[in-house]
């Protein structure tokens, strides 16, 4: 079976100011081993051009007592474990970039699982990420993941345009290009959202605001997590599909939004283009009239 040029997921993505230690790794790699159980079957450095290895019994004893203890002390500054299916797939990974050689960079936590995952057990899952890790910004809830790599990344990137322009509710993810601008500002909500201390603290009121305005709000450790209704939503534009939760969470953090952000991939991003669909539910009508 082929991986699809896009398909339809659900993720989650915390971004955090500094790159991830073994003690934090240690205790977000435990939780999701415990919540999700044993369903990996690859993994590897993140490091460019390492090659994923078979997760074994071998390979686990390894990792814990060799290279997670050695986390950002030589060239690995991340690891991603893969359940290697080509649909469907689900993934975590962790990543830390070098505060001087790679200097603005976010790193991350990155979480992807199937479409049908149950989203109060995503919901959960989140919530309980948020308790070990402090973030500056974040979301969880539908996706479009395309093959950003290779031969298909163009096709793949006009495929999920298309399918962007119809459903508002799905997060369309350039990951190379987002965390150039994610000590900046949040990206834009999703049906998760968070916002971290670092934010926070520069805009009280819209924090405090966006918690009036969410179907639920809870304080985490990590920061504040705005929840935009009961389930997430595609956000269907052919059937008028309510997005009135993302919407009001959106008009509330506008100043903490983004300013510039990089063009996703593919042919018919462009800046414009790009910064509408970032914008789409406070400016609605932009991101309806681009062609």
């Amino acid at each position: 079976m082929e991986a699809p040029l896009a398909e339809l997921k659900q993720h989650l993505l915390l971004f955090v100011e500094s790159p991830p230690g073994p003690k934090t790794a240690r205790a977000v790699y435990d939780l999701y081993r415990a919540t999700w159980g044993e369903r990996l079957t690859r993994y590897g450095a993140t490091a460019f051009g390492e090659v994923m290895w078979d997760w074994s019994p071998a390979a686990q004893r390894r990792f814990e007592a060799q290279e997670l203890p050695e986390l950002r002390r030589r060239s690995h500054w991340g690891y991603v474990f893969s359940d290697g299916r080509p649909r469907d797939s689900w993934l975590f990974m962790f990543h830390g970039y070098r505060p001087v050689m790679e200097p603005g960079k976010a790193s991350f936590f990155r979480f992807e699982f199937d479409w049908q995952l149950e989203p109060g057990r995503l919901l959960e899952f989140s919530e309980q990420v948020l308790s070990l890790v402090r973030c500056v910004s974040g979301y969880a809830g539908y996706m479009f993941q395309g093959q950003p790599l290779g031969p298909f990344g163009t096709s793949s990137f006009d495929q999920i345009y298309a399918w962007a322009r119809r459903y508002w509710g799905v997060d369309v993810e350039d990951l190379d290009v987002t965390v150039d601008h994610m000590l900046e500002g949040y990206k834009c909500p999703s049906w998760l959202t968070v916002i971290g201390e670092r934010l926070e603290r520069r805009e009280p009121a819209a924090v405090s605001a966006a918690e009036g305005s969410a179907f639920r709000a809870v304080r985490t450790p990590g920061g504040v997590l705005l929840q935009a209704g009961l389930r997430p939503v595609l956000g269907d534009q052919n059937r008028r599909e309510s997005l009135e939760g993302y919407a009001a969470i959106a008009r509330a953090l506008e100043p903490l939004q983004v300013q510039r952000h990089g063009t996703f991939g593919g042919a018919r991003w462009d800046e414009s283009r790009t910064r509408a669909w970032l914008r789409r539910f406070t400016d609605p009508r932009d991101w309806s009239s681009v062609s």
